[in-house]
């Protein structure tokens, strides 16, 4: 009886927690659906519901920032799947070496990664700035997608490199007395294990990259390279509340897609991998 208390207790609390989570989101998804008038009234929820501003933002009905909107849309796009694609490529090679090698000052390269993001923001950005001012990288693609990485490669090594670590040894050296060299032996050994860890850091990558707001707005801000993030905090109201809609549904559509992977493996003991 007390064991059914308890657990009746926990689950309360689990509600109260998702409650507490998602009315923010709902908050914001009622503000998006309202026109001006409604917003002004601070209802609870829109007496009319309205897809306006989300047809006004992606140029169905008219609007002045439609086209800035489209192009910062497409611009966070290629930029988020620049920064995951290139992060990956990486940390990758660098989480298997630093899990699963050992290297002559390992450890130090380690704290190393993983130091460099104990520095502010700021830290970082400012020399980036300047930088690229000089060069003439302010307010491009490629600019902005090297400083995100300085960001989401760290990261994503630290992820990978545990995950790498906690794979069974003997499966690599069953390959390799199988004849495999230590890259065929990573590559059809490890590499399909290693899937969940690697959908959990492109999700990781992807996602900083799409919501990062501070290097967007000072590296990219009034420039053709514009990201969503940055132009939508030129907007106000119930449109700005759409477009974060639209920002946050881009990430729950990814979220969703790669959540198979990284759910599919489990550990059941230091020695097992079930798939």
């Amino acid at each position: 009886m007390a064991s059914r208390k308890r657990m009746l207790v926990l689950y309360l609390l689990a509600l109260i927690a998702v409650v507490y989570s998602l009315l923010p989101v709902y908050d914001l998804v009622s503000v998006s659906l309202m026109n001006g008038n409604q917003l002004l009234e601070h209802l609870l929820f829109p007496p009319t519901p309205t897809l306006g501003n989300f047809l006004r933002l992606l140029g169905f009905e008219p609007f002045q920032e439609a086209m800035q909107v489209r192009q910062g849309l497409g611009n966070s796009v290629v930029t988020a799947t620049s920064v995951m694609t290139v992060t990956m490529a990486a940390a990758i090679p660098a989480g298997y070496a630093l899990g699963r090698l050992h290297l002559r000052g390992g450890t130090l390269l380690l704290g190393l990664v993983i130091g460099t993001r104990a520095l502010p923001p700021l830290s970082v950005l400012l020399p980036y700035y300047f930088f690229f001012r000089q060069v003439h990288l302010l307010g491009t693609t490629f600019g902005l997608v090297i400083v995100q990485m300085s960001i989401t490669v760290p990261i994503v090594t630290w992820v990978l490199m545990g995950f790498f670590s906690a794979l069974p040894r003997d499966l690599e050296m069953g390959a390799r007395l199988d004849g495999c060299t230590r890259l065929q032996a990573f590559r059809y050994a490890l590499l399909p294990l290693a899937a969940p860890g690697i959908a959990a850091g492109a999700v990781i990558s992807f996602l900083f990259s799409w919501n990062d707001y501070l290097y967007s707005l000072i590296l990219t801000s009034g420039t053709p390279a514009q990201t969503l993030t940055a132009f939508l905090s030129d907007l106000g109201g119930s449109v700005l509340a759409a477009g974060i809609v639209i920002q946050l549904a881009v990430a729950v559509v990814l979220g969703g897609f790669l959540q198979k992977y990284i759910t599919s493996l489990k550990i059941v003991d230091p020695g097992t991998v079930e798939l």
